[in-house]
């Protein structure tokens, strides 16, 4: 039974822009050490949300807390979050070092304090060794490590990120990942969105999905699976060319669906034991056969591959 007192705290938020209802009674909680995964299909209300949870937007309904304090009416409360934008929020003509004191600055840490901090989090996110060269010359998997250290130099209890990987490679990735977790394990909150469906896989122990301004499921991934799909296991084939009819009606008999219907590659679903023996004739480039995971809760519930962010 969980003892520690929440992070962050959402109770019944509710939003509207222009009238039209962006957030509909959403409560989300937060604990140490949590990496909960943030997902829902474009237009959810996940950067609303976002905006609320930072204090940038005040609810219409509900409330935020932060440590029990309004991040909207707390400078304090503000002060326990570190946000982490997917546009990079960097200063390119300046070193690793100097970006993350002129950040710790603009925390509200005194100039002996920034410096200090500055340097444990250049430390923590690996950056010893480039510490000194400009951020404009790094890589983009170093310029995304480089953005997280900032939003990390003052220390916040509450980590919020937004599509932190996007269009780096999978080394970088794999290192932002590693980062995240031992984040967690010092006891930070996190709470990222994004479309790798992978990635959140292997790091976050909670995931909540947002659809049409509402939290329509929440909790450990593995339960939700568990509940959506009991027992069963996921099917993909991927074809080389579009199936003729006969071919189509097998893969649609054995409960498989098109995931793009316009280009019939690859097919889709849950199957049983008994019908995986089928897959071996058919004329496909690569078959597989899987415990469901995220992307499969995700493709149920909204009837589409996660959106790829630009």
């Amino acid at each position: 039974m969980r003892t520690a007192t929440a992070t962050l705290v959402a109770r019944d938020l509710a939003f509207a822009f222009d009238r039209r209802r962006v957030l509909d009674g959403v409560s989300l909680q937060l604990f140490p050490g949590q990496v909960c995964a943030l997902l829902g299909p474009n237009g959810a209300g996940k950067s609303t949300l976002i905006r609320l949870l930072c204090g940038r937007l005040r609810p219409d309904s509900g409330s935020v807390r932060v440590h029990d304090e309004d991040p909207a009416a707390s400078a304090a409360a503000r002060r326990r979050i570190g946000l982490v934008p997917q546009r990079l929020a960097l200063y390119p003509h300046l070193d690793v070092l100097e970006n993350l004191q002129t950040f710790a600055r603009l925390a509200g840490l005194d100039r002996a304090v920034a410096a200090d901090a500055a340097r444990h989090a250049c430390t923590t996110c690996g950056f010893d060794e480039v510490a000194a060269q400009r951020v404009g010359t790094l890589s983009g998997g170093w310029q995304r490590r480089a953005n997280i250290a900032c939003g990390i130099v003052h220390r916040p209890e509450l980590l919020i990120l937004d599509e932190p990987t996007v269009g780096v490679d999978l080394p970088a990735r794999l290192a932002i990942e590693k980062l995240l977790v031992d984040l967690a394990a010092d006891g930070i909150a996190v709470l990222i969105t994004s479309h790798d469906l992978d990635e959140l896989g292997r790091i976050c122990d909670r995931a909540a999905f947002l659809d049409g301004g509402r939290l329509v499921a929440e909790g450990a991934p593995e339960a939700l699976i568990r509940e959506a799909f009991g027992d069963a296991r996921e099917c993909v084939v991927v074809l080389g060319t579009e199936p003729d009819a006969a071919v189509a009606e097998r893969l649609r008999t054995m409960g498989l669906a098109p995931e793009d219907p316009d280009a019939p590659l690859r097919w889709r679903g849950l199957a049983v034991r008994e019908e995986l023996c089928q897959l071996d004739d058919l004329p496909a480039l690569e078959w597989q056969v899987r415990r469901p995971a995220l992307d499969s809760l995700w493709h149920r519930m909204f009837g589409r591959p996660p959106e790829r962010a630009k």
